[in-house]
């Protein structure tokens, strides 16, 4: 009897595997419509609703035009859409014409903001420029990259908000808009990306303001912390270098970065390049037919 039990547990949990596995490949328009009703769609009837980031203490609100995805789901449909999957983010938020992302957030402790004194638009923009720029790899480069907004710190709101645009070699567009949230034991980051590039700063003022639509909870606020509470590793400064793929180096101790500041050993974050058309299949005549 146990070894029946024991097989048949295995056999569950084979199937559970195959169930829950990714499904890595890049569809076809075919086969995209066939397989992307299948991932699990949440505020589907149309609903302004809040409800909890996972792996947080912060509430976000949905709202009636948009619908979601969390983890797993998110990293198949980057898969199925774009042929890859950066299995960082906790929800994907999806509407006609937006989505945004919030990456799984980092309790890593209290963010100071001391060293926003030595936070360098310039510096920055141009250390994605320099490593952007064409290498003769055969890689795409960016011709361009000027900023829409440059990074801003409120210290009201306790948020810092950016947003770039990009100018790439075969002459398309894309644009980041990035908020980072700062609570008591972490920070929580949105990403956004529109489909219509027309008016990057109505866009860029539209994600600004959706980082009012995520808030923590009572006893989690930038303005909760206390005495004794966990510090982070890194301030606001290096937060937004690296938020931006940048890393800055420190010597001496100083928070300055004596050699400006190196790339990360990827590119932009993968999103900005992605193609929009995939998602507007879910709000305009995507009926699975």
């Amino acid at each position: 009897m146990r070894k029946i039990s024991i097989y048949l547990i295995s056999i569950i949990l084979f199937f559970s595997t195959q169930l829950n596995a990714i499904e890595k490949k890049q569809l076809t328009d075919a086969e995209w419509n066939e397989k992307i009703y299948t991932l699990k769609w949440y505020n589907e009837d149309g609903k302004n609703i809040s409800i909890k980031i996972p792996g947080s203490n912060a509430n976000l609100n949905i709202y009636e035009n948009e619908m979601y995805l969390l983890e797993q789901d998110i990293d198949q449909y980057d898969w199925w859409a774009y042929g890859r999957a950066g299995g960082t983010d906790a929800i994907r938020i999806f509407a006609d014409g937006y989505s945004y992302s919030i990456k799984k957030p980092k309790n890593d402790g209290y963010v100071k903001i001391d060293d926003w004194s030595d936070v360098s638009s310039e510096v920055l923009i141009q250390g994605l420029r320099d490593a952007n720029k064409d290498k003769g790899d055969g890689l795409g480069y960016a011709k361009q990259i000027t900023w829409i907004y440059k990074p801003s710190l409120d210290k009201e709101k306790n948020l810092v908000t950016y947003s770039y645009k990009v100018i790439w070699d075969n002459d398309t567009t894309s644009m980041e808009s990035k908020n980072i949230i700062l609570g008591r034991e972490g920070h929580i980051k949105q990403t956004f990306v529109f489909s219509d590039l027309s008016n990057v700063r109505e866009n860029a003022d539209f994600a600004k303001s959706a980082s009012l639509d995520t808030t923590f909870t009572e006893g989690y606020t930038y303005k909760d912390y206390k005495s004794g509470d966990k510090i982070a590793a890194a301030g606001i400064g290096a937060l937004v270098a690296t938020s931006l793929g940048v890393k800055a180096l420190k010597s001496g101790g100083g928070a300055a970065a004596a050699g400006g500041f190196l790339l990360l050993l990827k590119k932009f974050w993968w999103i900005l390049l992605a193609p929009f058309a995939f998602i507007g299949k879910l709000f305009k005549g995507g009926d699975n037919e």
